[in-house]
């Protein structure tokens, strides 16, 4: 894992260690699970292999030159405007609508709405990695206010 990556991935760590109603666990290779202490509300809607656990919020998902990070939130808990306000402040990274396929070199991020929950996914690699700041007070409370629908 390159250093850019893994300082990043310890910086948005140490944002979701600090919330109060999320836990992260190991998952599959580096990828990290974030839970919450009690069943998500949209459990029943996961798909098979995503049952692994019903308290699944998202995953960090480390890459070699990337980090990735997917999280669930309730359907039309968050507006799309104001999450790209937060997720996207500088308008450098690449917007994907559901459904189109993402770059493998750029980052991006999608904010993905289905009746059941909806989501955000963000993909950062290499000069925008490296500038992205997770500790925002504005980044943490759009986490910290994803993971208090679990309360």
């Amino acid at each position: 894992m390159d250093k850019t990556v893994e300082q990043k991935m310890n910086e948005m760590l140490e944002v979701f260690n600090r919330l109060p109603n999320c836990r992260i666990e190991p998952n599959e290779g580096d990828r990290l699970l974030i839970a919450s202490h009690k069943p998500v509300p949209w459990s029943d809607a996961l798909e098979k292999k995503d049952v692994e656990s019903s308290h699944k919020i998202g995953y960090i998902t480390p890459h070699k030159a990337a980090l990735g990070l997917y999280i669930d939130f309730p359907h039309n808990y968050l507006d799309i405007d104001r999450v790209e306000e937060i997720i996207d402040p500088e308008i450098t990274l690449t917007y994907y609508a559901p459904g189109t396929k993402m770059s493998n070199v750029k980052s991006w991020w999608r904010f993905r709405s289905d009746e059941k929950f909806d989501s955000i996914h963000l993909v950062l690699r290499k000069t925008e990695l490296a500038l992205y700041d997770f500790k925002r007070e504005e980044w943490v409370g759009l986490m910290e206010e994803i993971t208090d629908v679990h309360k």
